[in-house]
Formats: structure tokens, C-alpha cells, sequence
């Protein structure tokens, strides 16, 4: 999960995200983060008030062809161990104040929230 000014680098957004991707994110560049040049990634919300992830916000996620995308919620709690998820609250681990997320877990979490 990291946060993206701009997610093609093009300068053609106006609405800041958060990003959940399986790219690793640049710890230098200022935009375009994953650096393919495209807006490709697993899920996103809009960051409208800074840089904070919020604990709790509607998710804008890509569930497969059949789904397409569709808005999950998704509550995020900071831990010192693995990754438990109990309905559709995903609760990740830290490293040094920064939050983590394990994709099994949030694939896990779309899955249960979509069969529900």
C-alpha cells in the first residue's frame, strides 16, 4: 500500500490515492510510484485530505473479469504480528510505523465480502 500523487506520471490527475499493488513503490520518485507508466493497480481510494491512510474507507477493487471493480470496505488496524482477517477487516502488520498489507489476506477479505 503506498500513497500516489499522480499514478501515471502524466500530470493528467487531479485526485491523489492510496494504492494497494503488487508493484514495489520508488522510494525517490514524486509520482508514478510503480513506474509502468499506467494506472494499473489492485484497488485504490482517493486521498483527498493529505497523506494519511485512513483506518476505515470504501476500496475501489479489481475482483477478476466476472466482478470487474466494486467498492469493498475495508477497516485497516496496525499490529506487531501476522495478518488475521475476520469478515471484511483486514489487519495488517508494521514495520517501523508504516502499514503493510498481505495480499492472501486482502484477496481473502474481497472474496468473503463478495460471497456475502
Amino acid at each position: 500500500i503506498y500513497h500516489d500523487a499522480d499514478c501515471d506520471g502524466a500530470g493528467n490527475n487531479t485526485v491523489a490515492m492510496w494504492v494497494f499493488d503488487s508493484d514495489k513503490p520508488s522510494t525517490t520518485a514524486t509520482s508514478d510510484l510503480d513506474g509502468d507508466g499506467r494506472c494499473t493497480y489492485h484497488a485504490r481510494i482517493d486521498s483527498t485530505g493529505g497523506k494519511l491512510l485512513p483506518t476505515f474507507a470504501m476500496w475501489r477493487m479489481y475482483c477478476g473479469e466476472a466482478a470487474g471493480w466494486v467498492s469493498v470496505g475495508l477497516t485497516l488496524k496496525e499490529t506487531s504480528d501476522k495478518v488475521p482477517v475476520t469478515g471484511n477487516t483486514v489487519v495488517s502488520s508494521t514495520t517501523r510505523g508504516g502499514i503493510a498489507a498481505s495480499v492472501a489476506a486482502l484477496s481473502l477479505a474481497i472474496m468473503r465480502t463478495l460471497l456475502a
